[in-house]
């Protein structure tokens, strides 16, 4: 079966107003910014963006504001050769947005976000025909129902489906039972199973039919479970400046191994590299490097 795309992605795009402060402030302090820059992110959108950098055609349906931000979410996309043509500006709506607080020292962020309900997708919106035009469909969950909805149609016309697990909410648990890979936070998947052992989340997901269940670890990497196997790919050491956006390019790095082919190990030795990079630069995407970036990384990197 012949494809248009290489990856459709349905989920979430944002603005990102990130603020680099020198340590995390006391309450009711008052504390000077180190930088500030504003961004565009997203969990699909920003993975959709590294897919596209590295070379495969991809397809986002989403919602978009229509005030500014929402024009500057569009175009960040638009320009990355990105298709939009499933895509809607909602009148009246202020684009997803966030304010993201950036320790100096570490790298780590805080994020406060807001999200008009009039971007939110519904099940009825799901458009069949373009869910069903690429090898594979990402889906960030946000609005669970309408990507339940999208995985299951995906996965009746044979498409492999990646789901990104961070929250868990109506549809969620219907949204994983119809994917093919889970790539997911360690919270998620504690409190999907209510095991806070980490290998036994593994083995309850895995139970539910899932090809492969991927953890991310933060800086430790990513622990995946593939059938009877479980394997774990340490994180390589980089110079942190801002961890926004590292598991959105992770599970872009993820669908990218998988489009070619590779075995889990590679896949995941990739992900992990390509995330580390990310997290060098400020913003959601702005350390999305090269592909001899990442594999020069991946063979003379240190890893924690």
């Amino acid at each position: 079966m012949g494809f248009e795309y290489d990856v459709v992605g349905m989920g979430l795009n944002a603005v990102d107003h990130i603020c680099v402060i020198p340590r995390f402030p006391k309450y009711d302090e008052k504390l000077r910014m180190v930088d500030f820059k504003r961004s565009p992110g997203g969990q699909v959108a920003s993975a959709l963006v590294a897919c596209s950098r590295w070379g495969l055609k991809t397809r986002y349906i989403g919602k978009f504001g229509g005030d500014e931000m929402g024009d500057f979410s569009y175009r960040s996309l638009e320009v990355e050769g990105i298709d939009l043509r499933y895509c809607k500006k909602i009148d009246g709506a202020l684009n997803q947005f966030a304010f993201i607080m950036v320790d100096k020292q570490t790298g780590e962020r805080t994020i406060i976000w807001k999200r008009d309900e009039r971007l939110a997708m519904t099940p009825d919106e799901v458009p069949i025909d373009a869910i069903t035009s690429g090898r594979y469909l990402l889906l960030d969950g946000h609005d669970a129902l309408a990507a339940a909805k999208a995985a299951s149609e995906a996965k009746r016309h044979g498409i492999e489906v990646v789901v990104d697990g961070e929250t868990i909410k109506d549809g969620t648990k219907e949204l994983v039972m119809s994917c093919d890979y889970l790539v997911c936070t360690r919270s998620f998947a504690s409190n999907f199973t209510g095991s806070s052992d980490l290998n036994n989340a593994l083995d309850l997901i895995s139970s539910m039919g899932i090809r492969w269940v991927v953890v991310t670890l933060g800086k430790d990497g990513a622990i995946a479970r593939m059938g009877a196997r479980v394997l774990r790919s340490p994180g390589f050491k980089v110079n942190c400046v801002d961890s926004t956006g590292a598991g959105d390019v992770f599970h872009g790095a993820f669908v990218y191994g998988l489009c070619k082919g590779w075995e889990l190990e590679g896949i995941l030795d990739f992900s992990n590299a390509a995330a580390a990079l990310n997290c060098t630069e400020l913003g959601a995407r702005g350390g999305i490097k090269s592909l001899s970036t990442i594999f020069d990384l991946i063979k003379n990197g240190e890893r924690w």
